[in-house]
């Protein structure tokens, strides 16, 4: 029996079997779109993932001002000077008031090189001021210790709680447990403050307190970029106002989020999104809104 040689494929079968140059441009143009798509769902989960980060660290910054004000008897002051000298104390009654309201025994006779330049200095050289970002690593942190690389609490003698010592043992605090590689200090005045988890953070947590209700004072937010601390009211109004204010007889935390900036703060209201000419804000973390400012 003859064998029937095999037929080879026609054209019109061999570029079936294959796709054509319009095909392969509508495949890569679908998978285009597709990565058009995918890259803001992924972008917006990153961003969801690092917000959430910030909160929890509020939360622990919360627990934080918990601890001291069960040692201390109040929230840390997000104001105060600090003085090397006794001269320096007897010319600030506030400061010096908020300093023995925590520490009662504290013996301002003494001498302390408290910025630790290797002098004790009289005069504005002795005096350091510390504001909100900076009291909230100072007052949770604690001095550091003699390495000068961690902070390790305060003395238990409270005559001296700003001695230092070793690490470790025999202090009260440190309260939070800060990443040191997140220290910034914004002003270059030697006292840090602290950034929150965003990459590339360029500016740091703002703490503001309201001396258990008495009030906030506008002078201590001044000069950290905001005019006003957030109060519950009609966003369209400027700062400052009279509104009543978040957290009215704690505090207010506040992280500028992953723009970087403040804003201007002052009234909001939770069920209003901010007007266009305070969008920078909009993405503020704090610990009086569940979600992000919007």
């Amino acid at each position: 029996m003859q064998k029937r040689s095999p037929k080879a494929p026609s054209a019109s079968q061999h570029n079936r079997s294959a796709f054509t140059l319009i095909e392969l441009m509508i495949v890569i143009v679908i998978i285009l779109i597709l990565i058009g798509l995918l890259i803001p769902a992924v972008g917006a989960v990153r961003l969801r993932a690092q917000q959430q980060q910030v909160r929890s660290e509020i939360g622990s910054l919360e627990a934080a001002i918990t601890a001291f004000r069960q040692d201390f008897g109040m929230d840390p002051p997000s104001g105060i000077n600090l003085y090397e000298t006794s001269s320096g104390w007897a010319s600030d009654q506030r400061s010096k008031g908020l300093i023995r309201k925590m520490w009662p025994q504290f013996d301002f006779s003494l001498g302390r090189d408290i910025n630790k330049d290797g002098t004790v200095s009289t005069g504005a050289a002795g005096q350091i001021p510390l504001n909100a970002g900076e009291c909230l690593v100072f007052f949770l942190g604690g001095i550091w210790d003699v390495s000068g690389k961690t902070p390790n609490g305060f003395s238990k003698n409270s005559a001296n709680p700003f001695a230092v010592a070793n690490a470790g043992g025999g202090r009260l605090g440190p309260y939070m447990e800060f990443d040191t590689s997140r220290f910034v200090d914004i002003d270059s005045d030697g006292a840090p403050e602290y950034l929150d988890s965003f990459p590339s953070q360029q500016k740091p947590y703002l703490y503001f307190s309201s001396y258990d209700g008495r009030g906030y004072r506008v002078s201590e937010v001044t000069g950290t970029g905001m005019v006003d601390v957030y109060r519950l009211g009609d966003p369209t109004t400027p700062p400052p106002t009279n509104d009543v204010p978040f957290k009215a007889k704690s505090y207010q935390i506040i992280s500028p989020g992953a723009d970087f900036d403040y804003g201007t703060g002052g009234n909001y209201d939770p069920k209003r999104n901010l007007p266009g000419n305070r969008s920078a804000e909009s993405d503020n973390i704090t610990n009086f809104v569940n979600t992000s400012i919007q």
